[in-house]
């Protein structure tokens, strides 16, 4: 998987989980986050979200 696919796939993963009126504001915070990450780290993340 590629970096792009991987942060839109754990944002997928939180934004299924937050579901309050700021989630759009966080899931764009997190995505920024998740942007500056290695794919290395995003793979990493993404198993512990998926899982």
């Amino acid at each position: 998987m590629d970096k792009d696919h991987l942060i839109e796939l754990i944002s997928s993963s939180i934004l299924y989980e937050i579901k309050d009126s700021e989630s759009s504001h966080k899931i764009c915070d997190f995505k920024n986050y998740l942007k500056r990450l290695n794919l290395d780290q995003l793979r990493t993340m993404s198993k512990e979200f998926i899982l």
